[in-house]
């Protein structure tokens, strides 16, 4: 049977649904992150949604970079539908490779089409629940810009309120959009069922894909209205995931050839399982049962490429530092290198903590960062150490002034002398948010200018160091994919929490894999080529890119005929060559076979 829209009523009998059309406008929430290669749960949580109550919807799934690339044949494929649900929504300002979110400009144009006024239009994501976020710096929109064209506001659970409807026979009336997780957990059996939508993700087939697996949502400091500028709290008491349905969900997601996983949705991962959630601002964490949980995810996963972590509270780490090294030890015992804690430190100014009720001082910040050094900072021989903080510093706080520039500076620089690790420093800007405790109505804070120039002192005196210690020559980094072309160069990235930029010089194939090596380093990127480096094969190109060899060297690398050996290259170059290229080449048993 050909499904009609116009049998579609808001009230009536209600009908199955032939064709559910999700479109991905991508997510980036202070807990969750959605743009490519990152699926975030929400399309994967709606479809199992709509299965669970009804098979044989078909239900498709497109990301909005897809849609740009025809917007007219993706309408005129909208039309067919009995449903359309876009999700959407930046709540935390950012960068992208991987992908381009939807616009307001973009929502507006491409869902109010005349082909698509009888089609019921859900918006859905934090869009609908927080408001249009549109850069750093910026009060949001209300989600009303947005209705028209969308017909419904989901300001609720997404998978919640789509299994209602699904279950009542798409009769939107009956069902209470703002509806939320009442703690029975029906997402359990969402996730699992609704695995199988990431078969439709442009980046499926050639493995390019990484899944966010949530555990709770939420924050502990809800008790005291968390961080004056964060949404997280506004969901009120955490509602955590029972372990066994955690990794059942990943299971599914492995069964359909997922091997990448982030378990990323939390506001704190190291409280997972705590018994004091819910009682205490910063619970005690349970390692046993983080312990649990990732043992259990290697054994339905056990040739997973990445398994990785994000959001820590360094609050939880100062309070609570036995229990924290244990849950760092049990994460590392079971993970995949180059993984990163990123701690929501925000500001360093005692005035911004208290304006703020941010969740950690100076000295518990430099006490978290020492301790996942201390756990996490080793590493295999040539490889990317295990488990390291990462740093997320916002502005246009309440109380920020000049001087606040002055105290993210000197806890950098500490950081610094004292031969500390930080994977990543992320700098951005507030956006206010009505359901928040601030909104960015005026200027407030350092200056423009003054912004910008403290942002470029931090990649110039922090960020160029942090990268050499982290990823100093001659580290390897595996499976990177090719994002781009950009001429001669490739810029490849592994998949995981802040994966490091690579730019790769030379051939490759835009779709291949490749495992790699770090020649040189600029202020958040690598310069890297393909490991090993097969001696006899590198282009001229590619040995002028390692330091101290230069355009002359290089020529007389490929002038002097067949290398075999280490001491070839060297008699060739006329210098030594240190440990970490010997490493990184490949020299054949026999040069002329």
């Amino acid at each position: 049977m050909t499904f009609r829209p116009k049998v579609m009523t808001t009230s009536g009998s209600g009908a199955e649904l032939d064709r559910v059309f999700i479109i991905d406008g991508y997510v980036d929430e202070p807990t969750c992150l959605g743009v490519p290669p990152y699926i975030s749960i929400y399309p994967r949580y709606m479809a199992g949604a709509i299965w669970s109550h009804d098979s044989t919807t078909e239900v498709r799934y497109q990301t909005i970079d897809q849609v740009r690339t025809n917007v007219e044949e993706a309408q005129a494929q909208w039309a067919s539908a009995g449903c359309l649900i876009l999700v959407a929504g930046m709540i935390v300002p950012g960068k992208y490779i991987g992908g381009t979110p939807i616009s307001v400009r973009e929502t507006r144009r491409f869902f109010s089409d005349s082909s698509l006024i009888d089609i019921p239009k859900l918006l859905v994501g934090p869009w609908a629940r927080h408001g249009c976020g549109l850069e750093g710096g910026k009060i949001a929109l209300s989600p009303k810009v947005l209705s028209p064209p969308f017909d419904y506001i989901v300001q609720g659970n997404p998978g919640i309120v789509i299994g209602e409807l699904a279950h009542s026979k798409w009769r939107f009336s009956s069902v209470d959009m703002s509806r939320r997780n009442d703690g029975t957990e029906p997402i359990a059996e969402y996730a699992e069922r609704g695995s199988c939508i990431v078969t439709q993700h442009p980046g499926y087939q050639r493995g390019h894909i990484i899944c966010e697996i949530e555990t709770y949502r939420g924050c502990p400091r809800y008790l005291t209205g968390g961080c004056s500028f964060c949404v997280e709290p506004s969901y009120g008491e955490p509602k955590q995931r029972q372990v066994r349905n955690v990794i059942n969900e990943v299971k599914s997601l492995y069964e359909q050839g997922i091997r990448a996983f982030r378990i990323g949705l939390q506001a704190d991962l190291f409280t997972f399982g705590s018994k004091e959630m819910g009682q205490e601002e910063f619970p005690t964490p349970n390692p046993s049962v983080i312990e649990a949980l990732f043992s259990g995810i290697r054994k339905v996963a056990p040739h997973l490429d990445v398994l990785h972590i994000d959001n820590v509270n360094p609050g939880t780490l100062a309070r609570h530092p036995e229990e924290s090294r244990e849950v760092a030890r049990a994460i590392i015992k079971y993970h995949t290198p180059g993984d990163v804690a990123a701690l929501g430190i925000e500001s360093l100014d005692p005035d911004v903590i208290k304006k703020n009720n941010l969740k950690a001082s100076e000295e518990d910040a430099l006490a978290a960062v020492r301790l996942l050094n201390e756990v996490g900072d080793q590493r295999s021989s040539w490889e990317l150490p295990h488990l390291l903080p990462g740093i997320n510093l916002l502005y246009g706080l309440p109380g920020e002034r000049t001087a606040t520039a002055d105290y993210n500076m000197g806890f950098l620089e500490t950081l610094v002398e004292e031969g500390l690790m930080v994977r990543r420093i992320n700098i951005r800007q507030v956006i206010g948010y009505p359901n928040t405790g601030i909104e960015v109505k005026k200027k407030q804070g350092l200056k423009r200018n003054e912004f910008f120039r403290h942002k470029q002192m931090v990649r110039e005196r922090i960020d160029s160091e942090m990268i050499r210690r982290v990823a100093p020559k001659g580290t390897i980094l595996r499976r990177t994919f090719v994002e781009r072309q950009e001429g001669g160069t490739y810029l490849t990235r592994q998949l995981g929490t802040y994966p490091l930029l690579c730019y790769m010089t030379g051939t490759a194939d835009v779709h291949g894999i490749y495992d790699v090596f770090v020649v040189d380093h600029g202020p958040r990127s690598l310069s890297v080529l393909p490991f090993p480096l097969q001696a006899n094969a590198a282009s001229l190109s590619q040995w002028k890119r390692i330091p101290g060899l230069g355009a002359k060297r290089a020529a007389r690398i490929k002038a002097y005929g067949p290398l075999r050996s280490k001491a070839d290259l060297e008699a060739a170059l006329e210098m030594e060559i240190p440990e970490w290229l010997h490493n990184a080449l490949s020299f054949p048993a026999d040069a002329n076979s």
